[in-house]
């Protein structure tokens, strides 16, 4: 059974799909609800859904950050399906980028644009359980895809007990003996090309990195998905790691691109010393790679400690001052990191941990008390406060305003007014 989680802030909107459609009947299980992406995602760790429908615009985290979470996580599940209540280009294009496989507009929604999308995401989790289930009919035979198998298991974290994790390796020939690891996510441009030719493409590409890159360093080459294939390095210390790596990605990327004709991107993790914490290393690759570009296509994780406490809060505070000189201005995570040249992941956390609030819930506070202010000094009009603060709408800023303060922007005037 494929699992679902449904995100949206209006409980009629997530009544409204669950009885749209006979879940069962397609094969799928709602395994949850919620009104924010914060709520989401504490869900989605504990029940790691399929498929996760999702409000654009909610408070808290919006649907979009969410996607963007999960995609640190795992490049390739669940797959979303985004809603909302408004058609807008540049929500569309960055759902997509983040791998979306529909964009449905809540007022038309119906039944059968509901299955459509459902449908398609299910074809999505199909074909990525197969890629990581090894009896396929591709997959490697013997002692290789049980090999495949341990490596999946071992960037998933399903390992707890060392015992058992030795024994295994005993049996399948493998010696995790190095003083550190490092994970290198690597991306691929997969064509607009069917599927048995996108599988046959990825797969051609995988097995050459995993036939080209020993021969310049150790390291262990296992796919991840029809774009992405990781590579595990074994290393005797973590100093110097970029002077080794750079040259051999680069030119290992350069011969992948001569026979496929696809630029390589990769995403360089932090190296951790124990083989079975290798997944934190992958999830900081995960991290960056969509930050990498072809002019600069290898990446390196830098770590968050190096900025001292001091430094990160006075950070915050140049951070905060900018959203509030800037509030009509598009001011998403990956806008505002790309502002103070940060990774968005970065950012979410510098905020987090050294703000009075999250990033997204003092974006949204700093915008509804401008408004009130403007509403107190001056004539505007509600729909141009909502501009001149930011609001994509004069119907969702209503919206947010209302929850926020408990009245409507008109009824909040009229008590000035009174």
């Amino acid at each position: 059974m494929i699992q679902v989680l449904l995100v949206d802030d209006e409980p009629l909107v997530l009544i409204g799909m669950q009885s749209m459609l006979n879940w069962g009947k397609l094969g799928l299980e709602i395994v949850g609800t919620a009104r924010n992406g914060n709520d989401a995602w504490a869900i989605i760790q504990q029940h790691r859904p399929d498929i996760v429908i999702c409000d654009v615009m909610m408070p808290v985290m919006d649907g979009l950050d969410l996607a963007e979470k999960c995609r640190e996580v795992d490049d390739a599940l669940p797959v979303f399906i985004m809603l909302t209540s408004f058609e807008e280009f540049n929500y569309v294009k960055r759902s997509l980028r983040l791998g979306a496989v529909e964009y449905l507009v809540k007022m038309d929604l119906t039944p059968e644009l509901l299955e459509s999308a459902l449908r398609r995401a299910i074809e999505n989790v199909k074909k990525e359980r197969a890629l990581r289930t090894p009896e396929t009919a591709n997959a490697p035979s013997g002692l290789e895809q049980y090999r495949d198998r341990l490596f999946i298991q071992l960037y998933g974290g399903l390992f707890q007990d060392r015992a058992y994790f030795d024994g295994l390796c005993s049996q399948l020939g493998l010696h995790f003996d190095a003083p550190w690891y490092t994970v290198v996510a690597a991306r691929f441009t997969c064509r607009e090309l069917p599927t048995e030719q996108l599988a046959t493409l990825s797969a051609g590409v995988t097995n050459m990195a995993a036939d080209v890159l020993p021969k310049y360093l150790p390291c262990t080459v296992t796919a991840s998905n029809l774009s992405h294939f990781y590579v595990l390095l074994p290393l005797d210390s973590p100093v110097g790691l970029e002077q080794r790596l750079d040259e051999v990605l680069k030119k290992a990327g350069q011969i992948l691109f001569n026979y496929f004709s696809t630029p390589i991107h990769w995403a360089v993790g932090q190296p951790v010393q124990d083989i079975l914490k290798v997944q934190q290393s992958q999830r900081t690759a995960l991290s960056i790679l969509t930050q990498v570009t072809d002019a600069q296509p290898v990446l390196y994780y830098q770590p968050q400690a190096t900025t001292p406490a001091p430094r990160r809060a006075q950070t915050v505070a140049q951070i905060q001052e900018y959203i509030c000189q800037n509030l009509s201005k598009p001011l998403s995570l990956n806008d505002v990191a790309a502002v103070f040249n940060f990774s968005p992941n970065y950012l979410s956390q510098l905020f987090s941990q050294n703000g009075e609030s999250s990033f997204v819930e003092f974006v949204t506070a700093t915008r509804i008390n401008t408004a009130k202010e403007l509403m107190a000094t001056t004539d505007l009009k509600i729909y141009e406060i909502s501009e001149r603060v930011g609001f994509e709408s004069s119907s969702y800023f209503s919206k947010v305003f209302k929850k926020l303060e408990g009245v409507s922007p008109r009824e909040y005037m009229q008590r000035l007014q009174g």
